[in-house]
């Protein structure tokens, strides 16, 4: 959706894959993408996590070695794979963070001025846009490496390998912000029992205190004015997710947030 990505056959052999970031208005106010995810590869080098390896960058384009794996989106797959999932999330959290690790730190991709959607359940937003302004962002002594985005679109499967992909919103910051974002995902993909078994999975290894639901408020959060679509899923094979199922799905995830 944001960028040409390509494999490449060298004369020796060799198997490239090159990012080329297409969508000029978010790398015109982003414009350190390469830069970061260049960064978080450099990172990942000798971790347990599982990632491409980087190879040269350019303006606005990145060259990586080629990573097996299919993308899973199947409801029942994804319910099969959720503790897996959750295991990756804390291996990406376990990374060592030197000085001048060169990431930012994570924020809100809600926008400043939340706006009430015209579309969906109106109460259901207006309560949740007043909960999540009143809410405290929760903080932690021990900023982590954060995907930002990790969710099934950016995992590529090999078994019961999870190999991460699409760095470029690698950020640090609380553990748990990675874990909203993707619950939505998969609560979305496949249904809310998927999202709990993950985060429950995730917290049964980790000591990192209990999941404050602000983090399910703040994916919910970004998307607003909407509208809410499915064109990235479509494009996978998902063309079962409308965008009525999207909300009725999204809201969902809302309400089971606030209460």
């Amino acid at each position: 959706m944001s960028s040409d990505v390509v494999r490449h056959e060298l004369d020796d052999g060799r198997i490239v894959v090159s990012r080329h970031i297409t969508n000029t208005e978010w790398l015109g106010r982003e414009p350190h993408l390469i830069e970061i995810e260049a960064a978080a590869l450099r990172l990942l080098v000798d971790s347990a996590v599982q990632a491409p390896e980087l190879i040269a960058t350019g303006p606005g384009r990145l060259l990586m070695s080629f990573t097996p794996g299919e993308m899973v989106v199947a409801s029942s797959a994804l319910v099969g794979r959720a503790p897996r999932l959750a295991a990756a999330a804390r291996e990406i959290h376990r990374v060592e963070l030197p000085a001048g690790h060169g990431l930012p730190p994570w924020r809100s991709w809600a926008s400043p001025q939340l706006v009430q959607p015209d579309w969906g359940d109106h109460g259901l937003w207006s309560e949740a846009i007043e909960m999540f302004r009143a809410s405290p962002m929760p903080t932690t002594e021990r900023p982590v490496l954060l995907h930002r985005d990790l969710h099934p679109l950016n995992i590529l499967w090999e078994g019961d390998d999870a190999i991460i992909v699409d760095w470029v919103n690698a950020c640090v910051g609380h553990p748990h912000a990675e874990l909203g974002h993707c619950r939505w995902n998969l609560s979305v993909l496949a249904g809310p029992s998927c999202a709990e078994a993950f985060v429950t999975a995730y917290l049964d290894g980790t000591d990192h205190g209990e999941y404050d639901r602000y983090w399910d408020l703040a994916p919910a959060m970004s998307f607003l004015p909407g509208p809410l679509g499915g064109d990235g899923w479509h494009a996978v094979g998902r063309n079962d997710l409308t965008p009525s199922i999207v909300v009725e799905r999204t809201e969902a995830f809302v309400r089971q947030a606030l209460r």
